[in-house]
């Protein structure tokens, strides 16, 4: 996998994850189900512009997927997706003061060391 393909999977990821936070950051600020019913709420949430921002960014980050997937094995490629997971952390403690702790950062190693086992001369 040459270093090219490896940003565009890596940008690909991020972006996926930015989608996600996006949607948990508009999810905050809508109202409940209840208050709204299924089609106003579905109407403020397709009119909501971090909502359509997080579709933006799974738009972009499937493009380029997409085209990373012609050069380098799926079965490479996405173990790297796990690293979303570390992002999302990362991105719920910083914007949404979300709670970190030893399990996470546990689990961020073991991903890292998995991902680096995995992708190993690949």
């Amino acid at each position: 996998m040459n270093t090219r393909i490896l940003l565009m999977l890596i940008l690909s990821i991020a972006l996926g994850a930015s989608g996600q936070l996006l949607f948990k950051g508009a999810a905050r600020d809508l109202p409940s189900f209840g208050e709204l019913g299924l089609l106003r709420l579905a109407g403020t949430m397709f009119t909501t512009p971090l909502i359509l921002g997080g579709f933006a960014c799974f738009f972009i980050s499937s493009v380029l997927w997409i085209i990373a997937l012609r050069s380098v094995n799926l079965s490479v490629a996405y173990p790297l997706v796990s690293l979303s997971y570390i992002i999302i952390f990362l991105g719920s403690y910083l914007l949404f003061n979300e709670p970190l702790c030893w399990r996470h950062w546990a689990g961020a190693a073991l991903i890292v060391g998995g991902i680096i086992l995995i992708t190993w001369r690949h």
